[in-house]
């Protein structure tokens, strides 16, 4: 605790003093506490400066151990040495006796002032460190996973591009023409990507949108093969989700699914609760497609990161299933 207006301090060694007088059994009222007041003052103003001092020098919460040593050592001296010049003092203005038990008496106050003011001072210090330590790493930790979720979502483009350009890759040799319409259609989708990148989340109508414009643009290579089943209604779109994940899964089931005409994959996309789930039928690719291995895994660390549910992914009776929290609007 930090004391600026010395105002303060001597309110407090005044009322001090007047308690100290009060309990006393010696008289008169005023010599008492003239006597009290010029003691509590010495003990008092003395011990803040080595306590400011020692604070100054050791200020760190790690460093506890050597400001209370020090504070003490510093602290019983001066107090020891005080109290015998006080009482030589009061004896040549005739205030006091110059003996032993008054001397004694003198030191007993001072010692129960200097640890009043020792044990206040540094317990309000000490919290007040423990505060600060408490909200910077808050702060770190804030910054942390701020940093954290800026390059995962900083993923998620690299990631879509990539894989984008390679289905337009193989689609340029086997039908331009389709080719050419998937490259306008990832045009607007695109757009959306780079509308959304500075987004922790996006309303679902939003990305259930952006997410059919997807299927649509797959279809074009895929056509019948890929089957997608839609079964949100407008009624259940009020929530909040982090953008293109909706997409991400999509695109994961299509990457290592076989898509053909005898084995069509079927996608399926469906609200429970607080919880939207889509689910595919399992047709594993002997040959993956290339992959930067980031969609899944990068999906669960940004939920770890702004959501308290996490995602689960499981297999189960022939089907992979995702199933993603989704975030209440306020």
């Amino acid at each position: 605790m930090r004391v600026n207006e010395p105002y303060d301090r001597l309110l407090m060694m005044a009322g001090l003093s007047i308690l100290i007088s009060l309990l006393s059994d010696q008289s008169p009222f005023i010599k008492v506490f003239i006597v009290t007041m010029l003691t509590t003052v010495a003990y008092w103003e003395g011990n803040y400066q080595i306590v400011s001092m020692v604070r100054s020098k050791f200020p760190r919460i790690d460093q506890t151990k050597k400001r209370i040593t020090s504070q003490v050592i510093l602290s019983l001296t001066y107090t020891v040495l005080v109290s015998f010049l006080l009482v030589g003092i009061l004896h040549l203005i005739s205030y006091a006796p110059f003996t032993w038990e008054y001397s004694v008496r003198i030191l007993i106050m001072g010692l129960i002032i200097t640890a009043i003011i020792s044990i206040v001072y540094e317990t309000v210090f000490y919290f007040e460190l423990w505060k600060e330590a408490l909200l910077e790493g808050e702060r770190l930790k804030k910054t942390e996973a701020r940093l954290q979720f800026e390059s995962l979502k900083n993923q998620v483009n690299p990631h879509f591009l990539f894989n984008s350009l390679n289905t337009l890759s193989s689609l340029i040799h086997v039908d331009p023409d389709k080719a050419e319409k998937f490259t306008q259609q990832f045009a607007q989708i695109y757009r959306y990507v780079l509308e959304v990148k500075d987004k922790t989340f996006v309303p679902l109508e939003e990305e259930l949108e952006f997410l059919n414009t997807y299927i649509y643009l797959q279809q074009i290579r895929f056509g019948n093969q890929l089957v997608f089943e839609n079964k949100v209604s407008k009624s259940e779109t009020e929530y909040f989700i982090p953008p293109l994940t909706l997409q991400n899964l999509v695109e994961n089931a299509i990457k290592h699914n076989i898509v053909s005409e005898k084995k069509p994959l079927i996608i399926k996309l469906w609200i429970d609760g607080q919880w939207i789930k889509i689910s595919n039928n399992l047709q594993d690719r002997k040959e993956h497609e290339v992959s930067t291995k980031t969609g899944l895994l990068n999906i669960k660390q940004r939920f770890r990161l702004v959501a308290d549910e996490q995602p689960r992914f499981y297999r189960q009776d022939g089907y992979f299933y995702a199933e993603v929290p989704l975030i209440k609007g306020e």
